[in-house]
């Protein structure tokens, strides 16, 4: 990737906002207290553990898990947000907490791997693209 085309790549990827996950995503907002939050990446995953390793400061977790787990995890690594996925129910307490730790939450009735994928597709891979790498 050129130079020009990396910097074309990494500047859409810092136009997407939460907003846009959620229309991208045909999510019901279940607490999103500013859409223009802009998301720097993607990482999907039901384990934490994994999400914990391979996320960064900024990213949306897109996950199954429909637990008090991904709210706090997304804290904890300092997230954008969540998007709970398969058209799972998030139960009361789940989004009690994302609104009591400030975290942005979103239930999709997508799939975990196709909504990754068109996140993925809407924000791109900024990290490659600043290597020069095909995202």
């Amino acid at each position: 990737m050129s130079g020009a085309a990396a910097a074309s790549a990494a500047a859409a990827a810092a136009e997407v906002t939460l907003g846009d996950v959620r229309a991208a995503l045909e999510a019901a907002t279940i607490w999103c207290p500013d859409p223009a939050v802009r998301v720097a990446g993607v990482v999907a995953a039901d384990l934490m553990s994994d999400v914990l390793v391979d996320a960064r400061p900024g990213f949306v977790l897109v996950t199954g898990l429909t637990t008090v787990q991904a709210i706090r995890t997304a804290a904890i690594a300092d997230l954008a947000a969540v998007v709970f996925v398969r058209g799972k129910a998030v139960p009361p307490e789940v989004a009690a907490l994302a609104r009591e730790m400030n975290v942005p939450a979103f239930a999709s009735p997508r799939s975990l791997f196709d909504a990754a994928g068109a996140l993925h597709a809407a924000i791109g891979h900024p990290a490659a693209a600043g290597r020069g790498l095909e995202g």
